[in-house]
């Protein structure tokens, strides 16, 4: 099926199966596509009505369903309990709404019921569905376990609305972190050897010469790793480079101490440069 050949009823039934399964995120998305197919669709007006959580919100879709059938006994009873909450000073609706497939012969001789009273009595996490919650994010409102939810001042989000939420440069990949680990391994095989020898000519000098060297040597690194990266930032990417920088300077160092030295002056510039590098990629 092609895009161009999907028809609202397609769309809005699309999101009923969303709603319930509890991601009310998709579930908006089909029923706002339907409704640009068809701005008047009720069924899809009565799903948006079930979808969203505010009281306000939902009134609205209501009116405009009894503004076109102004019978519809689902929409004028779903109506009457909103006014109630809204009434009551409630903004939002404790948990999402969902559409309820009931059997046409069975409505035909049951009053129609608001549509909060065909809410799911248990949850599951959508991350983990063998495990029952009473927690839903509050920027998606899909069930999450106490192990999914991440705690912020407005309440519980999920891992997918965190990670959305976190600045782009903090959002770093397996790809980004293998390269800066790439780039700060050779980097440190080459910078290690040049300024152990530098600091070995400078004799006594070399502390001098290490103090000099490593703030200039670790701003490097870190620019040169924001050109590898895109600029990306973060605790594992931090890790990630003071761990490949080690292993970088590791073999040199090594090697003066199997030839019976003790480079602590090279030592002293490897911690200043991998440290201002880290200040950087904070």
């Amino acid at each position: 099926m092609t895009e161009s050949t999907i028809t609202a009823a397609e769309l809005t039934a699309a999101g009923k199966a969303a709603l319930i399964a509890g991601d009310t995120v998709t579930a908006r998305l089909r029923f706002r596509e339907a409704l640009e197919l068809d701005p008047n669709y009720v069924e899809a007006l009565l799903g948006m009505a079930a979808a969203v959580r505010p009281y306000r919100d939902k009134r609205e879709y209501l009116l405009r369903i009894l503004a076109i059938e102004p019978d519809h006994p689902e929409a004028r009873a779903t109506l009457t309990h909103i006014e109630e909450r809204l009434a009551a000073g409630e903004l939002l609706a404790p948990t999402g709404v969902q559409v309820r497939e009931r059997d046409e012969a069975i409505a035909a001789e049951e009053p129609p019921q608001p549509l909060s009273e065909t809410i799911a009595e248990s949850l599951v996490c959508y991350r983990h569905p063998q495990r029952e919650t009473g927690l839903r994010c509050t920027s998606c409102s899909r069930p999450i376990c106490t192990e999914c939810a991440r705690a912020t001042p407005v309440g519980h989000i999920c891992p997918e609305c965190a990670r959305e939420r976190t600045p782009v440069n903090y959002q770093v990949g397996p790809t980004q972190l293998l390269i800066a680990g790439v780039v700060a391994l050779i980097y440190a095989l080459i910078v290690t050897f040049v300024a152990g020898v530098v600091i070995g000519w400078a004799g006594f000098f070399g502390f001098i010469v290490a103090f000099l060297l490593g703030p200039m040597t670790g701003n490097a690194l870190s620019r040169l790793i924001d050109w590898a990266t895109g600029r990306k930032r973060g605790r594992m990417l931090m890790i990630v480079v003071s761990v490949a920088y080690a292993c970088g300077s590791l073999p040199y160092i090594g090697l003066i101490i199997l030839l019976g030295g003790f480079p602590l002056a090279l030592l002293f510039y490897s911690i200043i440069v991998v440290t201002t590098a880290l200040a950087w990629l904070r």
